[in-house]
């Protein structure tokens, strides 16, 4: 019975210890599922990281590109400005001789006068600053009549 009891506490040893074995090996077997599902997640981590990096960099071309176009949308509404007032200006400034070489033109027909390309000129002259003083007193050119500039060219 002592070798049998003895047996049977031996048995028990070793069942004990293929047990303690068996779950050592199951544990084991749990961390390293642990491990490499931590090191499949640490490379999605890094892989994200990088995806990332890279989208901001991506978005930092963009400002970039977006800062510029900016500018360059400003400078070409400043440019666009600047040539729509000289080009105001000058549609101005034709009216304004139109005006005058109509006036030239009526008050030479009435009074018959001959056409004398010097004097022409002294009259052009006196009828634009009229004209133009006119102009700055809020009157506009085409109010002004032939009458108003006759007392100019005596």
């Amino acid at each position: 019975m002592t070798n049998e009891a003895g047996g049977a506490g031996t048995d028990g040893v070793w069942q004990d210890t293929i047990a303690a074995a068996d779950y050592a090996l199951e544990e084991a077997s749990r961390i390293q599922r642990g491990v490499q599902q931590n090191l499949k997640l640490m490379q999605e981590v890094r892989a994200l990281r990088e995806e990332l990096r890279r989208a901001h960099a991506e978005i930092d071309r963009f400002r970039g590109m977006h800062a510029r176009v900016v500018v360059g949308m400003r400078q070409v509404e400043e440019d666009h400005r600047a040539e729509v007032a000289r080009l105001h200006a000058e549609n101005e400034m034709l009216l304004v001789r139109h005006r005058v070489y109509k006036l030239l033109a009526e008050h030479y027909a009435r009074s018959g006068l001959r056409f004398d390309p010097k004097v022409f000129a002294e009259h052009r002259d006196r009828v634009l600053e009229h004209v133009l003083f006119q102009r700055r007193r809020g009157i506009a050119v085409t109010q002004i009549p032939v009458a108003e500039i006759e007392f100019l060219l005596l």
